[in-house]
């Protein structure tokens, strides 16, 4: 029995060592190995691009129609609300559910010191199934809301995407990308909402604020 087994030994090393050496058909076999993981590591590159792009997009879209209201000389009301929606979705990807909320702030006391400051919100405006900010909220934004004179006005807008990744994944699950931009009007003192009401006299109603006629 033992020298059968010494017999089979050499024959084991042998196959092993010709099997290590051996370049037989080594590159379909290291093409089956490799190609599943470059496949992968292909689809996955463009999952997160495709993630990082719209992250980007919507940073940027923000931007641009924060800045076409601040241009506004003239009072806004719904449909130029909802024509900004319109834009913006048009910037990004109409494939996402998207919202939007403008909101006009005012500084009414101690403008200069950002911990002390009294921000109040004029009036806010949103898509819908979207709430509008408060003056009790627009407190959790005063670390961001840059420093503005008092009795001047900051535009506040928001836009939020509700992104899904291109293939379901644990690692890039679906989310919200929201981002803000803050833009001083640049013709008008503010921007006024006009909320296509009247009152008896009949005089628009309008949204603006407080102290800033």
């Amino acid at each position: 029995m033992k020298r059968g087994i010494k017999k089979i030994r050499p024959s084991l090393e042998r196959l092993i060592y010709r099997f290590k050496t051996s370049t037989d058909g080594g590159a379909v076999v290291e093409m089956g190995l490799l190609l599943p993981v470059l496949i992968l590591l292909f689809v996955a590159g463009l999952v997160a691009q495709d993630a990082i792009r719209m992250a980007y997009l919507n940073n940027k879209a923000v931007y641009t129609v924060s800045d076409m209201v601040s241009r506004e000389d003239e009072l806004i009301d719904g449909a130029y609300f909802e024509g900004l929606h319109s834009v913006y979705r048009y910037l990004i990807d109409e494939r996402y559910p998207t919202n939007l909320r403008i909101t006009t702030i005012e500084c009414t006391a101690d403008c200069t010191d950002e911990e002390t400051r009294v921000l109040e919100v004029c009036w806010s405006e949103t898509t819908a199934g979207l709430a509008g900010l408060s003056t009790e909220e627009i407190d959790d934004y005063n670390d961001t809301t840059p420093l503005f004179a008092q009795g001047d006005t900051l535009l506040v807008t928001e836009a939020f995407l509700d992104y899904s990744p291109l293939i379901d994944n644990p690692l890039l699950p679906s989310q919200t990308y929201d981002a803000i931009a803050y833009t001083r009007p640049r013709i008008i003192g503010q921007v006024k909402f006009d909320t296509g009401a009247f009152d008896g006299d009949g005089n628009k109603i309008l949204r603006d604020c407080f102290n800033n006629g």
